[in-house]
């Protein structure tokens, strides 16, 4: 069935995603920039003068951005979601503090506004290929009620509980991955010193147990040109991590202090591993 799908946030990730979504239901966007909405491509879209009249035209409110003061700075601060039509839908799909998540939950839960913490892993590679997967947390019905929206750039779709357990997931998913760059650095640092052919060992290591995710994509999907950049977003989400383990006065200290090294070798190992341009 088609639903009114309402997105903000059309960056790396966001753009893609909505632009799925415009294959399936009537996508309505807005954005601050003229020049984001170039980023949907040839799909078909309504653009709405301004958030508000946005969240009037859709049952459904999709957002990606930055983080958890951008999002309570547009739905409370700015009553978008007062807007939106009783028994609407937000989903935000970004990575923030799972308190931050609960806290919203129960403030649109008195909206009579539906919530779903639902941020996602994947990048913009798997947003084009429309592989993400989905860490969704909220009320169980609201989840069913949205997962055919979700399903347009989610392959795997993961209920993980309550509001902020999305969040809480998505967080540990990250310090992992920037845990296991860890490894990949100091591994690979050691091969080459010992005469290994590091593209040959990268390739081999596809088809190996020793393999991961992050492996797979240095040098192809995180290039010599991003790296610096991909690294800085490492550390902060082994921050954000660590943060929220302490807040809930649990001890991060061993695995971050590993992983927030990780991304220190990233940008040379990009530079070994780059995939030669055809």
């Amino acid at each position: 069935m088609k639903r009114r799908i309402g997105f903000i946030g059309l960056g790396d990730q966001g753009a893609p995603m909505a632009a799925a979504l415009a294959e399936y239901h009537d996508l309505y966007v807005w954005a601050r920039r003229d020049a984001s909405y170039g980023e949907l491509g040839d799909v078909t879209f309504h653009r709405a003068s301004d958030p508000t009249a946005l969240a009037r035209s859709v049952d459904i409110l999709c957002l990606c951005l930055p983080g958890d003061a951008e999002l309570k700075n547009l739905l409370l601060d700015h009553n978008v979601a007062s807007a939106l039509p009783l028994g609407g839908i937000v989903i935000n799909h970004a990575t923030g503090d799972p308190s931050a998540a609960t806290e919203m939950a129960e403030a649109l839960a008195q909206m009579r506004i539906g919530y779903l913490d639902a941020p996602v892993s994947g990048g913009h590679p798997g947003a084009v290929a429309r592989t993400l997967t989905c860490f969704v947390s909220g009320e169980k019905d609201t989840l069913e009620t949205c997962r055919p929206v979700i399903a347009c750039h989610s392959q795997t779709i993961a209920f993980m509980g309550a509001a902020g357990s999305g969040q809480m997931t998505k967080l540990i998913n990250n310090v992992l991955t920037v845990s296991n760059l860890r490894n990949v650095v100091e591994a690979f640092a050691l091969a080459k010193a010992a005469g290994v052919d590091l593209r040959a060992l990268q390739g081999a290591l596809a088809h190996s147990s020793g393999g991961s995710f992050i492996l797979q994509a240095i040098g192809r999907h995180v290039g010599s040109e991003i790296a610096d950049h991909i690294a800085q977003l490492n550390r902060k989400d082994v921050r954000e991590f660590a943060a929220a383990m302490r807040a809930r006065d649990l001890d991060p200290g061993t695995i971050e202090e590993w992983a927030i090294m990780g991304p220190d070798g990233l940008p040379e190992l990009a530079k070994v591993l780059a995939v030669p341009k055809e």
